[in-house]
């Protein structure tokens, strides 16, 4: 039962960090694709309702998974890219703005993935 969790565990993290690569992808192809496709991607890709989700999930995922394995091996290096990536996403909301989207979105998503990065590095050299 354990190898079957630890399997199922392995599953969720690889979501997580395909989920965080995609979110960096988005902020980066975004205004590509709103400049050269305004007809077929205007709508969609600029729907802040869609964005607000994609990275609630993202970051609930990113705690749930970072959390959990942070209790076993206890390097906090992917919990504090995990918050710097909330940081960037709270500065932009905050004070910068939407034309600062693609910057702090790209760096977001890149931080979450190397969370993930970091966690399987630590994961890998634990005897937990």
């Amino acid at each position: 039962m354990k190898q079957s969790h630890r399997h199922s565990t392995i599953k969720i993290e690889k979501i997580g960090f395909y989920v965080s690569l995609l979110c960096a992808i988005h902020c980066i192809a975004t205004p590509l694709l709103v400049t050269l496709l305004p007809y077929i991607g205007g709508h969609l890709l600029q729907n802040h309702t869609w964005e607000l989700w994609f990275i609630l999930g993202s970051v609930v995922l990113a705690g749930a998974i970072l959390w959990g394995d942070y209790k076993k091996h206890q390097y906090r290096l992917p919990l504090t890219l995990l918050l710097a990536s909330l940081s960037v996403k709270a500065l932009e909301v905050l004070w910068l703005g939407e034309a600062f989207e693609f910057i702090t979105g790209t760096l977001g998503g890149l931080l979450i993935a190397l969370a993930y990065y970091f966690n399987w590095k630590y994961k890998a050299a634990c005897t937990c």
